[in-house]
């Protein structure tokens, strides 16, 4: 599903959020949920029609967006504005599946991405997932999810050029919401951690839904 980066509207205060602003959500698409982060940056999902879209902002500026599958597959990926923009290739297999991965404990995929801008547009890049589930279950406000790591290893099929994003992930035992938390960024022999993990799930009603600015204070 192609779909280009949602717009931001200013709205009201959010109470402890101070003069934040809101993502606007088409018609087209249901508002899920909110994900605040460690890093100063929240994370807001929506759900349009079978693609799920997770919009993450950090200190209010849009870093990237995820488009996922109905089972969390990753589809396409944009970040830098759109300078890097990433999608699946019709007809090449799916990722690996949350579903399956909470049933079993593990999930392998291959996916073929073609890069549609950027230094690397017109390239084709081999991802190779590697997602598992393990027992151990947190709570993240009241709700519960079970732990496990997701690791993307992609491949430029032009050049070699490797990078390895490992993270930490957190799911509801229903597949419902597939959160990406921490995670350790290698590329060209350097390792980069991003510290993404989730610190708080905001539900439509609640003060901080569908923000694009962390709680007041929080600056990097």
């Amino acid at each position: 599903m192609k779909k280009t980066l949602m717009g931001i509207v200013l709205a009201t205060c959010f109470g402890t959020l101070g003069n934040a602003a809101v993502q606007e959500v088409p018609e087209s698409c249901e508002a899920m949920v909110t994900i605040h982060r460690e890093s100063c940056m929240v994370s807001n999902y929506l759900r349009c029609g079978s693609t799920i879209e997770v919009h993450s902002y950090e200190n209010g500026t849009l870093s990237d967006s995820h488009y996922f599958g109905a089972d969390w597959d990753l589809l396409r990926y944009q970040a830098e504005g759109g300078r890097t923009d990433a999608a699946a290739v019709k007809g090449s297999a799916p990722e690996a599946s949350l579903t399956r991965a909470l049933e079993t404990g593990e999930s392998l995929g291959t996916r073929a991405l073609e890069f549609s801008t950027g230094v690397l547009k017109g390239n084709m890049v081999d991802l190779v997932s590697e997602l598992r589930m393990s027992d151990e279950e947190v709570q993240i406000s009241g709700e519960t999810f079970r732990v496990g790591t997701l690791v993307r290893d992609m491949t430029v099929r032009k050049n070699g050029v490797t990078s390895k994003w490992a993270f930490q992930v957190f799911a509801a035992p229903d597949a419902s919401l597939f959160i990406e938390g921490q995670v350790d960024v290698e590329q060209f022999g350097k390792v980069n951690t991003l510290a993404w993990t989730p610190t708080r799930i905001v539900r439509p009603g609640e003060d901080g839904f569908m923000t694009t600015a962390a709680h007041a204070g929080c600056e990097r």
